[in-house]
């Protein structure tokens, strides 16, 4: 670009730059390299697939920005980088959506029919699939996007279904009745994660159940409506007060079944009564207490949420409303013997919205067992890390006590299972059965199924394609900790089963942008903020450095003042690169390191301090320190101090200006190298400008560290200055000299042969070798500065004003001590304004004993 064009763009504008600069990106091939070579020699993340329902969040910009540091920092370095694109059907969410638009128009599923609905949710998919990628591509990510996958196109399917064939003929996948989280609102079992627990306040009834041969046991539920399915009463086997009933038989009210009173070390004496209804129909824990008794599974709920024939009387009313009558019931029998009002919460679904009812259901499910153990194994042999510690114990805990998993839904959207129905055969298989009268099963496959392949199904697997071949393990994965165990763990498995391999080598568990209150980000909460709103407001380097200074160990708030630091270092690094470029001249020398001076040896020492830092930090997962770096760097080092300093020799005669030309330059496209994986935009818009510049930043082979330009001494003495000139701004702000006034001063500290005429430039002194009154004396490293008589510098107006600070310092320190010396102060405010005032008293001290 010319010289014109970049005097004519005093400000970054991202609004008109990005655009741009993406559509060179995405012309240039960059993002889709040719599979070559074997994993080891590459580099390649897998995206966790977005719903194609969806559209760009907080959590996907976050970790978006996240691993597209991670592909740009690797591309940069010469490795062959793929980061896998693609979207997931998204089974229960989309299938959702199209069925509100269909009760819109005043049409439903049932009026369609499977086949007509299916083609709508295609043709919806059709229309609003696109949305996730270019949000993604306003983000600045590097994907690969000429490559897409979907969890529902045709080679992608077929390797879902081969898996399920492949499991169930090693006898991994059965079917069977088992609980599961049905939700009465889709009429579909659902996943975990698709369960929400909301706070709600019920009442504990305290019930009476008759003990056959004399006596009763008396029973705490939130659920009376399920007593009628229950099939025992447990008590815990050291409870003195219900030893004797161990054995005995105790009638159900209502229903007058008869039940044995069992002992189970899961029930806790101190909740309630101390005594369990035992209801394995309707309650997990329960199940698994009667799977272990070999209790009798009634269920008194449907699938629709209602009561059902075997509840008698009560049959046809909403779980609610019976509990209503139930309890009625039972206090005409004089069988309520207390309430308490009880908070707790319940399990909702997400989708629907309605109370998750957990049924034994006949349905197919995964044996996870014999899968978990090598997955077990993977992370504790360290072939799978987990960042951050903490999580890989979180990891360890779930996957040593996981339960069957439920794999079908009753769904229309999704992977059909390939298991076809004729009497009582069952057929399994990737193709149909030949004969007739078989019938498929309806059901379809929950979506983590499927995801669990992503790494390798992406890549062309059950074919082992060059891109497998390329690609696959994977290097790392990034993801938040709610789908750990739901995707991440199911992965792990699905790998070492089917690849004998990992599928990727390090997890990274990424914090959770909050709302700036701290409650969760939601649009139904008003706490939602779009960064595609941000990246207009501020521009989508702004928005990616933000969030990765945001980001940590720990969930976060969201701060607009670290989107704002971004938009200022964006700016900062164009202004100084506008300076350079403009200074160089389109025909100026070609960058290379030539430093003349300490200053110019201490800035190539610096940048490979940098260059470290960042590696550092792309290693151990640090993008919080990687952000802040890169900012302390650009805005403290480059542009505050040795752009101030190299200034002069760009314009003296005296000076070898092409090597300083030469040497900026250089420095330049370090930094713009450095900084390009957080900030890609503003990098890859000056790097246009860069005479001699050659094709894309984003494709640019980097050096990495040359130890060789480490420089101990310079950052000594280029420090030193750097302080020394601090202390001196900071006296000439304190006694108020005008801003430009020289000041005479004479030096009185060592260390500075190299570094003085900048020292003084930079703090507009007027130095002499002799002569002249000492009227103060400003400390900094080495020694002192004297300052002397004359020049824009009053002394006693300076003592004038230094008592008047020092008097109300001395006010405002006696004040908080006596505030602190208040016991009634100290015992009943509240901590943080204690801990408050005593920082203050002490930032009180310290000022004034700098004065």
């Amino acid at each position: 670009m010319s010289r014109e064009e970049l005097e004519s763009r005093k400000r970054f504008e991202p609004s008109e730059v990005e655009p741009r600069i993406s559509a060179r990106w995405l012309h240039s091939g960059l993002f889709s390299p040719e599979p070559e070579g074997v994993a080891a020699d590459n580099y390649s993340i897998a995206v966790p697939p977005p719903n194609v329902t969806g559209s760009l969040h907080m959590g996907h910009a976050l970790n978006g920005a996240i691993q597209d540091v991670l592909v740009r920092y690797h591309r940069m370095r010469g490795l062959r980088t793929k980061w896998i694109f693609g979207t997931d059907h998204a089974g229960i969410a989309t299938q959702t959506k199209v069925e509100q638009a269909l009760a819109a128009e005043g049409s439903s599923r049932a009026a369609l029919g499977r086949e007509a609905f299916v083609e709508r949710v295609w043709e919806w998919r059709e229309e609003h699939g696109s949305t996730i990628r270019e949000q993604f591509q306003r983000l600045g990510a590097s994907l690969d996007y000429r490559d897409e996958r979907f969890t529902l196109d045709e080679a992608y399917a077929a390797a879902v279904l081969k898996v399920f064939v492949d499991l169930h003929a090693k006898g991994l996948i059965y079917r069977d009745r088992y609980m599961v989280n049905w939700d009465p609102g889709s009429r579909s079992a659902i996943s975990d994660l698709e369960v929400v627990q909301e706070e709600v306040k019920d009442v504990l009834y305290h019930v009476r159940y008759d003990v056959e041969g004399g006596g009763s046991v008396t029973v705490a539920t939130v659920r009376p409506e399920t007593m009628l399915a229950d099939t025992a009463v447990a008590v815990h086997p050291e409870d003195a007060r219900y030893r004797e009933l161990v054995g005995r038989t105790a009638i159900i009210p209502l229903v007058e079944r008869r039940v044995a009173v069992i002992a189970d070390e899961y029930v806790k004496p101190e909740f309630g009564t101390g005594a369990l209804k035992i209801t394995p129909g309707h309650d997990p824990n329960d199940f698994d207490i009667g799977r272990k008794h070999g209790l009798e599974e009634v269920s008194v709920i449907g699938e629709d949420g209602r009561m059902n024939e075997a509840a008698g009387e009560f049959a046809g009313l909403p779980a609610l409303e019976a509990r209503e009558r139930v309890v009625a019931a039972l206090e005409a029998q004089g069988r309520i013997v207390a309430r308490e009002d009880y908070e707790h919460e319940v399990p909702v679904s997400h989708r629907s919205g309605e109370r998750i009812e957990p049924l034994v259901s006949l349905q197919w499910f995964m044996d996870m067992d014999r899968l978990a153990r090598p997955a077990i194994e993977a992370v504790r042999e360290g072939r799978v890390r987990i960042h951050p510690e903490g999580q890989r114990q979180v990891y360890l805990d779930w996957m040593e006590n996981i339960r069957p998993w439920c794999v079908s839904r009753q769904l229309w959207w999704g992977h059909q299972l390939p298991v076809w129905y004729r009497g009582g055969e069952t057929y399994v298989g990737t193709e149909p059965p030949a004969g007739e009268g078989w019938e498929r099963d309806p059901d379809v496959l929950d979506t983590w199924f499927s995801s669990a392949l992503w790494p390798f199904a992406t890549l062309g697997w059950p074919r082992m394609t060059p891109a497998l071949r390329a690609f696959y393990p994977t290097d790392v994965l990034s993801t938040a900790r709610d789908i750990l165990f739901l995707w991440v763990a199911r992965m792990i498995m699905m790998g070492l089963e089917f690849l004998g391999e990992v599928p990727f080598h390090d997890v990274y568990v990424h914090s959770v942008i909050q709302a700036p209150d701290g409650r969760r980000m939601s649009k139904s909460l008003g706490t939602g903020i779009d960064p595609l709103d941000e990246i207009d407001r501020h521009g989508a380097d702004a928005v990616r450095f933000g969030l990765l200074a945001m980001s940590s160990s720990q969930d976060v708030k969201y701060s607009i003042l670290k989107i704002e630091q971004g938009q200022q270092l964006a700016n900062k690094l164009w202004n100084a690169a506008r300076f350079v470029l403009l200074a160089v001249g389109e025909d100026g020398a070609a960058p290379a390191p030539r430093p003349e001076t300490v200053e110019d040896r201490w800035i190539l020492s610096r940048v490979q301090r940098a260059k470290r830092m960042l590696a550092d930090c792309v290693a151990d997962f640090d993008f919080s320190h990687a952000a802040l770096g890169l900012y302390d760097f650009v805005y403290g080092e480059l542009c505050d101090w040795y752009l101030e300093m190299v200034k002069p020799r760009l314009y003296d005669e005296g000076a070898d200006r092409e090597a300083v030309r030469a040497h900026l330059l250089f420095v330049l496209t370090e930094t713009l190298e450095l900084a390009h994986p957080l900030i890609p935009f503003v990098t890859e818009e000056i790097w246009s400008f860069v005479p001699g510049a050659e094709g894309l930043l984003a494709g640019r082979a980097v050096e990495g560290l040359e130890p060789a330009w480490l420089d101990e001494e310079a950052e000594a003495q280029v420090g030193r200055a750097i302080e020394a000139v601090r202390a001196l701004r900071g006296w000439r702000d304190e006694v108020e000299v005008r801003p430009g006034e020289p000041v005479p001063a004479r030096l009185a500290a060592g260390g500075y042969d190299a570094t003085l005429a900048q020292v003084a430039r930079l703090a507009r002194l007027e130095l002499r070798e002799d002569g002249g009154d000492r009227v103060a004396s400003v400390p900094i490293p080495g020694g002192a500065v004297e300052i002397l008589a004359g020049g824009g510098f009053d002394p006693e107006a300076a003592e004038r004003r230094r008592g008047e600070r020092r008097a109300g310092l001395e006010a405002e320190i006696a004040r908080s001590e006596a505030k602190l010396a208040n016991q009634g102060f100290v015992d009943k405010a509240p901590a943080a304004v204690v801990d408050a005032e005593r920082a203050k008293l002490a930032r009180l001290r310290a000022d004034l004993e700098s004065l």
